[in-house]
């Protein structure tokens, strides 16, 4: 998904903000749950398969991706593996994003983040989690609800307007009605 990135413009309390969500090969190691797989001798030297290398890595076919089952922590890992299968399908799709509060969780948290998204793609829920560094937009975090609803006593964002951009190709997949979007800035 290096190619896409998708904006969203959000609101609560007449006060919108606009998150254009970027995708990189560096975000990819920590959302797919790499830092739960230290138990796991993948044949190589951890810098050829951390950071933004793993992406390469897994293409050239140098890491098999199989190994990664042999971990103790596969149940948290799998997790995270089928919530980035869908991470396109969600954002595609009707979500509920809140301005997230990790202190306002049921439960303990240690997720530092500025906006979650809930989405239930098929019979699944998945959380993912957004955070802004030097003013980018990533995820930070991804996964498959287990116990926590991540969403509840948080204040929910009302989303104006989901756009999609492609290798340059514009599709607004949502704008809500009455909603005077502003120019989209590519």
């Amino acid at each position: 998904m290096c190619d896409t990135y998708y904006i969203f413009d959000i609101a609560r309390k007449r006060k919108s903000n606009r998150i254009k969500l970027s995708f990189l090969n560096a975000d990819f190691p920590h959302l797919a749950g790499m830092q739960y797989a230290k138990d796991v001798d993948f044949g190589l030297r951890r810098a050829e398969y951390y950071g933004e290398r793993l992406v390469s890595t897994l293409l050239d076919k140098r890491l098999d991706d199989s190994k990664i089952e042999e971990s103790r922590n596969w149940g948290k890992i799998s997790g995270r593996l089928t919530a980035i299968i869908n991470l396109q399908n969600t954002l595609d799709n009707d979500f509920t994003v809140v301005s997230f509060n990790k202190s306002k969780v049921r439960g303990f948290c240690r997720i530092d983040a500025k906006y979650v998204i809930k989405s239930t793609v098929s019979d699944d829920m998945f959380f993912i989690f957004l955070d802004e560094q030097s003013g980018r937009y990533y995820c930070k975090s991804a996964f498959k609800k287990e116990y926590i609803d991540y969403t509840e006593n948080q204040s929910v964002m009302t989303v104006l307007q989901k756009v999609k951009v492609v290798d340059g190709a514009v599709t607004v997949l949502f704008t809500r009605s009455g909603y005077g979007a502003a120019e989209i800035d590519l």
